[in-house]
């Protein structure tokens, strides 16, 4: 093992969007300008969504605004064009375009079938604005018994994904059920759709199997993670959503096994513990 591997920490994002409070603008810009500090070079910071389904990112706008400009990479989450259209006017440079292969969960989140949502994906692919990543839920499996194919879904989404000119494509572990052999599945199942297309992985600690997950993600050729810090997050539309993986974590483990994430992982550590107490008050 070794050479580097990229860690795109997504707790402004999806580690703080559960929280029953708000978490005001300018702790979120501290928050972010912490991970900017820690070396941390991709950060997913806000999804332009409904203010009424996530009040937590209704000052989308806003925070984009007061962050500094070229610090680091911003991501930005969408769930249709709508996201799209407010999203473009920012200075995200990367839009995250989400859909699952849960039927139910579709649903669920974004409110309209998997076909309406690649589509429309297709028709934003097409525009200059801004670069799409497409990030594929439930990509590892279900909650729902019926839903039994959902790594088949994912492969046939990333190849869509693909064909529309997406620059990355994001596996997520949306509820928390991956093991090492549905990674292995599910990777090699999407890399026969997709051949280099780069990959990336976001898993969710709910059995304690994320330390396995990420190295069986490693022997598949995966070198992108997305995590949060302390573990925060999860989905308002997926009952009982586990939190996150662990950005300090991570970092640690990839460090140890030889590769380089160019992270300061203490310095990570003090913006956990500092979010921590914010969390707690």
């Amino acid at each position: 093992m070794g050479g580097s591997a990229k860690i795109i920490d997504v707790t402004p994002r999806d580690g703080l969007q559960d929280l029953k409070w708000f978490v005001d603008t300018a702790v979120k810009v501290e928050l972010v300008n912490r991970l900017v500090e820690a070396r941390v070079q991709w950060i997913e910071v806000t999804s332009f969504v409904s203010p009424k389904m996530v009040p937590q990112m209704a000052d989308a706008e806003v925070l984009l605004s007061q962050l500094p400009a070229g610090a680091a990479q911003w991501i930005a989450l969408i769930p249709n064009r709508c996201g799209y259209d407010r999203a473009k006017l920012t200075q995200a440079g990367y839009l995250t375009y989400v859909i699952s292969a849960s039927p139910r969960h579709q649903q669920d989140n974004v409110g309209r079938p998997l076909e309406d949502s690649l589509r429309e994906f297709e028709s934003l692919a097409r525009q200059p604005q801004k670069v799409l990543r497409g990030a594929i839920s439930c990509a590892f499996g279900s909650l729902y018994p019926e839903e039994t194919d959902t790594g088949e879904v994912a492969a046939e989404i990333a190849r869509r994904y693909m064909l529309a000119g997406t620059c990355e494509i994001v596996l997520a572990d949306t509820v928390g059920v991956a093991t090492p052999e549905d990674v292995d599945r599910v990777v090699r199942g999407v890399q026969t759709a997709v051949g280099d297309m780069p990959l990336a992985v976001h898993f969710h600690d709910r059995s304690g199997l994320g330390k396995e997950n990420v190295k069986a993600s490693l022997n598949q050729g995966i070198r992108r993670f997305e995590s949060a810090l302390a573990g925060l997050g999860g989905c308002p539309f997926a009952p009982n959503a586990p939190g996150n993986l662990n950005s300090v974590k991570l970092a640690t483990w990839l460090e140890g096994w030889g590769y380089d994430t160019g992270v300061d992982i203490p310095g990570l550590a003090g913006t956990e513990e500092w979010l921590k107490q914010v969390v707690s008050r």
